[in-house]
């Protein structure tokens, strides 16, 4: 079964970026016992669970409210039967709040988003190490030299050609939906660079964190993400929905599915996690009734070294290596 390990909040801290107008000074907040302060102007947002009053329907919510208690909004899994199972339903009642990081990050354009190297990030303690987990910046995505081309060796690239292949998206596929999709990009490269320029990668970096968990049967610890289950609108903008239901008809009705990403570092080590495998969370937000639908959450073995890669390659997956952890929950976006 899995153990949700809790209590993680108990003098843990929230260091927080500003807001991404760039209009609005810098800003600190702290997670201290675990409420919240300071929240306003702060660029994090905080859902809390809520039930459904009819108690016949299936969905539940989640309500914006950065009042909310962290310890309880950061409790919650989706497993059956021990496991996390994405063709599953998570259980009713299961899932709980979350709290998203660089809230406003799909409002910067690009050029605004190359130049801004805030970070919001949840930050804790595993035993006796830190760990802290983050927003995304451009250098994450494009390097150093923030090489925002298609085929360059960065994080970019190589998540957008495993989110493709995942959805079984190619050249051929592309071309042939192009000729019965008007503004379908007819070639990955095209699909790519429409997905940078209409703010994709902006949009993949504020993740919404669920939980944290350890699985006592595999020992394997678990990072929740809220999340879209069909996240279609988020990597095919633009389209109309007649568009997106022949999209579907092309991808024989699977749902296109992808995490925000998050960066996790822990004991002095970092990588970064995302999936493109949900399970239905019976959530929705409250306030616009489209997020929160699906929850990730890959597991990642413990106890793995991660040793640095030479540039520019990176590491994926999670280095996460074993102690006692942290309590995060899910997260979602329009």
């Amino acid at each position: 079964m899995k153990t949700n390990i809790q209590k993680l909040l108990v003098g843990a801290s929230v260091a927080m970026g500003v807001s991404a107008s760039a209009t609005n000074p810098a800003l600190a907040a702290s997670l201290t016992n675990p409420k919240v302060t300071g929240v306003k102007g702060v660029d994090y947002l905080i859902y809390e669970y809520v039930p459904n009053p009819d108690l016949t329907a299936t969905t539940d919510f989640t309500k914006l409210n950065n009042d909310a208690d962290l310890e309880t909004v950061l409790q919650g899994s989706c497993s059956v039967g021990g496991a996390f199972i994405p063709s599953n339903s998570c259980k009713k009642g299961e899932p709980g709040g979350n709290v998203e990081l660089f809230a406003n990050s799909e409002r910067l354009s690009l050029d605004e988003f190359l130049n801004y190297n805030k970070v919001t990030s949840l930050t804790g303690d595993v035993g006796d190490k830190s760990i802290t987990l983050s927003s995304l910046t451009a250098t994450d995505w494009f390097g150093e030299d923030l090489n925002t081309s298609y085929k360059a060796k960065n994080l970019a690239n190589e998540w957008f050609e495993a989110a493709l292949t995942s959805y079984g998206i190619n050249n051929k596929l592309l071309g042939t939906a192009n000729l019965f999709i008007p503004k379908i990009p007819n070639s990955k490269e095209n699909l790519f660079n429409a997905f940078r320029d209409n703010g994709g990668f902006q949009r993949f970096s504020d993740p919404n964190i669920a939980y944290i968990d350890m699985n006592d049967t595999t020992g394997s610890l678990e990072v929740g993400l809220a999340g879209h289950f069909n996240a279609v609108d988020l990597i095919f903008d633009g389209l109309t929905d007649q568009q997106k239901n022949l999209l579907s008809v092309f991808l024989q009705g699977k749902p296109v599915q992808a995490a925000e990403l998050v960066k996790i570092t822990y004991d002095g080590e970092t990588s970064y996690h995302y999936s493109f495998s949900a399970a239905e969370s019976g959530l929705i937000e409250q306030g616009d009734m489209i997020s929160h639908t699906g929850l990730y959450d890959p597991e990642l073995p413990t106890n793995v070294e991660v040793e640095e890669a030479p540039e520019p390659s990176f590491v994926l997956g999670s280095l996460l290596a074993a102690g006692g952890m942290f309590a995060a929950k899910r997260k979602q976006k329009k």
